[in-house]
This record gives structure tokens, C-alpha cells and sequence, in this order.
């Protein structure tokens, strides 16, 4: 996978690409938030950004657990 693309093409933070490298580890595994940050301050910058991804349809949300999407 092409972060670098991916990243230029849906103009993403350094967070976001470093989701998307977490989330592409344990595919086809879903992850909670809290799997991804461990710590309580850091949770709600990977929440915000997650919910950014999900809506740039990079990845997708199954009850409360996030995948990454493959095209």
C-alpha cells in the first residue's frame, strides 16, 4: 500500500496516515478506538481523526470498532 498516495490524494494529516498504517496491520481484524490510542488524551484526537476517515470513505465503522477499507 501507498500511504504517500493515499495521503496526497485525500489530503491527510500525520495522525490519519497513522491510523490507516494501524488499521492495515490488523486487517481484516476491526479495532476500537482505545486498541489505537492508549492514552485518555491522545483518544480524542484519534476519535476526531477516525471519524474524518470514515467520512472521506477511507475506512469503514462496524458498531463500535473501524476497519480499513478495501477497494
Amino acid at each position: 500500500m501507498n500511504y504517500l498516495e493515499i495521503a496526497q490524494k485525500h489530503n491527510l494529516n500525520l495522525i490519519e496516515v497513522s491510523i490507516l498504517i494501524q488499521l492495515e496491520q490488523r486487517y481484516p481484524q476491526a479495532v476500537a478506538i482505545e486498541e489505537i490510542a492508549d492514552d485518555e488524551n491522545l483518544y480524542w484526537k484519534v476519535k476526531k481523526n477516525v471519524n474524518g476517515l470514515v467520512e472521506k470513505d477511507i475506512i469503514e465503522k462496524t458498531e463500535q470498532k473501524y476497519k480499513f477499507k478495501r477497494r
